[in-house]
């Protein structure tokens, strides 16, 4: 009798069956999680936690904090150190810790500048949330859409099988020619084609739901009724520039206007004059002459001491200047780019609210009129055909008519659905 691999029997089978069961225990939450099917803010909030390009934005986050420690740094200490005959000939030693120090607005501006890099890290962050939200989103539509889909053409498989099948019974009792039969079969044959492009739809869209939540299995979906969403922002006044504002990008590019703007102040402060001090401490081996007269003998342990400053004043002030200038000219590239984009998204934003309004018209039709007269047509002509009453031609036409009554509110629905998101989106609704 062979013992299993994972037997807890002698030499290492009771490690391994310890190593499987710790394994498990943390495969078992990301097992759970993936079977279980997610609603749409549940998916979001999955995203938000697990997406790597979320985790690494924080990072990065943490890395400008980090440096936030830097802006008061002064630089190195110099320590030196001399021996030899400089004084007489007898040798001597001299010790010297010298410091430079800028002027206190070289340090305030270095700081700003710091938080503003923080801010727009911030800034950067809430933009990668909120584009990763509205993919997820988009994603989860998307697959609801399918899955829609899928239901409405399985509908109309059932129908047309039972076509079929009538169509071959009318057929063997002489009730009908045999392209009847045939054209029954060849619909069933477009509606099947259509039913595997739906199921592959589904598929990519839980693949994408998948990627964008880092899982690894496919994201079952818990929203059954594909439903008009609501728009969650405020619909903004003509040149409203507070509704702008809350656009995640704009509120980037701001920050990056402020960002230059702080770059500026440094290298304006950059050609301020910088101090030095420094203290030194030396051997004079030999007799010195005090007062009166007086010699006295200084051996290497006697020390003379003292302190030292010094100015740095930039004489050729034509490169700090020049970086100056250059500053400045980043910051009107950035006023620019901001310009550019407010009026790009006060076209994008109000070309989002006709196209709702006219989405919303749309499916106001498909909901008190067309979606119920597909009901009716479906049924009655069904009996209809069964009863002799209608031709297999005017079947299959109502057939088809209703069936693309159906799929085209699916698509409708979706189109509004995709508007509504990009608009919160675009307003920097959460």
């Amino acid at each position: 009798m062979t013992s299993s691999p994972f037997s807890a029997g002698e030499g290492g089978g009771g490690v391994e069956v310890k190593l499987a069961g710790v394994l498990l225990l943390l495969l078992l939450p990301l097992l759970t999680q993936a079977q279980n099917p997610l609603t749409a803010p549940q998916a979001v909030a999955q995203a938000l936690q697990t997406n790597g390009t979320v985790l690494a934005g924080q990072r990065a986050l943490e890395a400008q904090q980090a440096v936030r420690r830097a802006a008061y740094d002064v630089g190195r200490t110099t320590i030196t150190g001399s021996y030899g005959q400089y004084n007489s000939a007898n040798k001597d030693n001299l010790f010297t810790i010298t410091q430079s120090l800028g002027l206190p607005a070289v340090y305030r501006n270095a700081a700003r500048l710091a938080d503003a890099r923080i801010e727009g890290q911030q800034q950067q962050m809430a933009l990668v949330r909120a584009e990763l939200r509205r993919q997820v989103r988009l994603s989860y539509e998307q697959a609801v859409h399918a899955r829609h889909r899928l239901r409405v053409l399985r509908g109309q498989d059932s129908v047309y099988s039972e076509f079929l099948r009538a169509a071959n019974l009318r057929f063997k009792t002489g009730e009908a020619a045999r392209l009847e039969p045939a054209t029954a079969l060849v619909q069933q044959g477009e509606i099947r084609t259509q039913l595997r492009a739906a199921q592959t739809d589904f598929r990519v869209a839980q693949r994408q739901l998948q990627a964008l939540l880092q899982v690894p299995a496919a994201v079952a979906v818990a929203d059954s009724m594909l439903r008009p969403l609501v728009l969650l922002a405020a619909v903004p006044a003509p040149n409203d520039s507070a509704a702008l504002a809350r656009s995640p990008q704009a509120q980037v590019l701001r920050q990056q206007v402020a960002q230059r703007q702080a770059e500026t102040r440094v290298e304006q402060a950059r050609g301020l004059p910088e101090f030095s001090v420094g203290y030194f401490n030396q051997s004079i081996i030999g007799y010195q002459q005090l007062e009166l007269g007086v010699e006295s003998y200084y051996g290497p342990g006697a020390r003379f001491q003292g302190v030292q400053a010094g100015v740095a004043v930039p004489l050729l002030r034509g490169a700090q200047k020049a970086r100056v200038q250059a500053a400045r000219l980043q910051e009107q590239v950035a006023l620019a780019s901001l310009g550019r984009y407010r009026a790009e998204l006060a076209g994008r934003i109000d070309e989002l609210l006709a196209r709702r309004a006219e989405q919303q018209e749309r499916l106001g039709y498909f909901e008190q009129t067309a979606l119920p007269q597909a009901t009716v047509i479906t049924r009655l002509s069904t009996l209809a055909y069964k009863a002799g009453e209608t031709g297999y031609s005017e079947y299959l036409l109502n057939l088809e008519r209703a069936r693309r009554l159906r799929l085209d509110y699916l698509d409708a629905l979706l189109q509004h659905n995709q508007t509504v998101i990009d608009l919160e989106y675009l307003l920097g609704a959460q």
